[in-house]
């Protein structure tokens, strides 16, 4: 691919959720920066997902964090003058100690803890139903009260500047298939969680990875969460949660309409005197 190496785009696309080979991505750090590049993107972020001592099927060893922290300083040193690039983590709650130097990172919760056994929420489909019914009685909303009760303590242990996919147990509930996203249990949990991070976080992700992959019909947060996120001032910034390349600022357009008939005025954007808003 030919890199357009002109000047930089500080108004171009920035996505800060993307993942590499050194967790569960499919390509290189270069090869992300490259297509940000050819998007015509002003920034870039990464934010593997760190180690979790149970799950080495997507997160990063201890013993890779050092040449993913260099591999990317290089190519801030590489590509300077065309993108800016940051360096991220995606923290789960069960991650160890978080590296020094870090330009910025996310929370995100990806299990439910039971009888002292994390089970991955987002694993698939079928893995996520069995689950429920295995652990839940098939009951979604005791899920969703389980899940959302634990989100909040993210904030607590690791103060995370950014939350990532505030709903990712709807991965799945594609035009309500499997629950009812309205129902009164489920809203309660969703909008308690919601209010708990607030009061230590106030920027919540806009994340398009599931309208790429799954066709999902909405963003994480949904469009209900956004409107209510909205009334309790929270503030948002846009992430595609790219594993390849392809999705990189995935439907940032169509999401900065949404986010204008949700009540938002702004975005954030992560530069190097920090986040800043950025009017619609």
């Amino acid at each position: 691919m030919r890199v357009d190496t002109g000047k930089l785009r500080p108004g171009g696309g920035q996505n800060l959720h993307t993942h590499t080979k050194y967790c569960d991505g499919k390509q290189s750090p270069e090869e992300m920066v490259v297509a940000a590049i050819a998007k015509g993107c002003g920034s870039l972020g990464f934010s593997g997902h760190s180690y979790v001592p149970f799950d080495l099927k997507y997160s990063m060893h201890p013993d890779s964090m050092g040449g993913y922290l260099q591999e990317i300083a290089a190519l801030k040193e590489k590509y300077e003058g065309t993108i800016e690039i940051f360096t991220g983590l995606e923290l789960d709650y069960y991650t160890g100690e978080t590296p020094e130097g870090l330009d910025f990172t996310i929370g995100a919760m990806h299990y439910v803890t039971s009888a002292d056994s994390h089970k991955p929420v987002d694993a698939g489909s079928r893995d996520q139903k069995e689950m429920v019914v295995n652990v839940f009685g098939g009951d979604y909303y005791a899920f969703a009260e389980e899940y959302y009760s634990d989100l909040p303590k993210i904030t607590e242990k690791a103060n995370p500047d950014i939350i990532g996919h505030f709903d990712l147990i709807a991965k799945y509930n594609k035009n309500g298939e499997l629950f009812d996203e309205m129902h009164p249990r489920y809203v309660k949990a969703a909008l308690g969680a919601m209010e708990g991070i607030l009061e230590r976080c106030r920027i919540f992700e806009v994340n398009t990875g599931a309208m790429y992959r799954l066709k999902k019909p909405e963003p994480y947060p949904s469009v209900f969460l956004l409107k209510e996120l909205c009334k309790r001032g929270g503030e948002v910034i846009l992430s595609s949660d790219s594993h390849e390349a392809e999705s990189i600022c995935y439907k940032f357009d169509e999401m900065q309409d949404l986010l204008k008939t949700c009540g938002f005025r702004y975005i954030k954007r992560l530069t190097k005197q920090g986040f800043i808003d950025v009017p619609l």
